[in-house]
């Protein structure tokens, strides 16, 4: 496999990225040996599905929340720029190329599906797999009980998108539901350990198919519903037929990339963002003392 072919070290190169801008300490990504795994219980044309990203509300207002949206009619936007999907090399402004609603009623019609659930869900990504999986994570799994889901379908955007929405996978299916993801981000996924991946391997941001491509967004969720039928065993992934529609030597270089003439930039922008982060406890901590 050429440099062009191989997949994007998100891990690696977001290790690098954050050390250029003056951290000392290497994030610790989620890894697990085990991994849970639910079995179908019904066939796929029988399957009422949760569609689950990490995007936030068009009106989002800087809290990060489990959230819940309409699937009919669906949403034309959602807010996207908190989260680092490859802003140079794609664009989210086609909600379907990672949420894709429309691609799961084509396939309802299709007979593929039985249907979906009334409501799809918003998890935030969260550096606190903590938060994550004791707070996020049951109540995804509240609401997909709400709305009788039997299985969901889980589409991150960056690559902590990738880690977050993995925790959920796991948390959903330890309690019965099944799962398959949907992503990019193949090294983030398979270090933490997932039941169902169906790998696109495209630059972040348009996991479920190219911006106003209903016909790729269709086929690709198409395919990755087929593994709730053909995974037999957790860590089960299956990379799509597609390529992105520019050469794998440019694209996958741009992400996070850091060169000499970035350093200085990036070390004036973690300094500004440590300065923020020791202002914001700093009220916190002033706040809770005037009670």
């Amino acid at each position: 496999m050429s440099a062009a072919e191989t997949p994007v070290l998100y891990m690696e190169r977001t290790r690098h990225y954050y050390r250029a801008l003056g951290y000392a300490n290497d994030y610790v990504w989620a890894t697990f040996d085990d991994v849970p795994f639910t079995p179908l219980a019904k066939p796929l044309s029988d399957l009422r599905i949760a569609l689950i990203t990490t995007a936030s509300p068009a009106d989002f207002d800087g809290v990060k929340r489990v959230w819940s949206g309409v699937v009919s009619p669906p949403p034309e936007k959602l807010f996207t720029d908190n989260v680092a999907w490859d802003k140079e090399s794609t664009h989210t402004n086609d909600r379907a190329s990672f949420l894709p609603i429309e691609a799961a009623f084509q396939l309802v019609a299709d007979g593929v599906l039985a249907g979906l659930t009334p409501r799809f869900h918003g998890v935030p990504t969260e550096y606190s797999q903590r938060k994550t999986k004791t707070t996020d994570a049951p109540e995804i799994l509240a609401r997909v009980r709400q709305d009788g889901a039997d299985a969901a379908v889980l589409c991150p955007l960056c690559p902590v998108c990738h880690q977050t929405v993995s925790l959920v996978a796991r948390h959903l299916e330890a309690n019965g539901i099944p799962t398959v993801m949907i992503g990019s981000a193949l090294d983030v996924v398979e270090h933490c350990g997932v039941p169902r991946f169906y790998f696109t391997d495209f630059p972040l941001g348009n996991p479920c198919g190219y911006p106003w491509r209903p016909d790729m967004q269709r086929e690709i969720l198409r395919e990755a519903l087929v593994l709730f039928e053909t995974a037999k065993a957790p860590r089960t992934t299956v990379k799509a037929p597609f390529a992105w529609n520019e050469e794998g030597a440019v694209w996958r270089a741009r992400y996070g990339r850091v060169t000499p003439a970035d350093r200085e930039r990036l070390l004036n922008l973690g300094e500004e963002r440590r300065r923020k982060q020791a202002d914001a406890k700093r009220m916190v901590a002033e706040g809770a003392s005037s009670k």
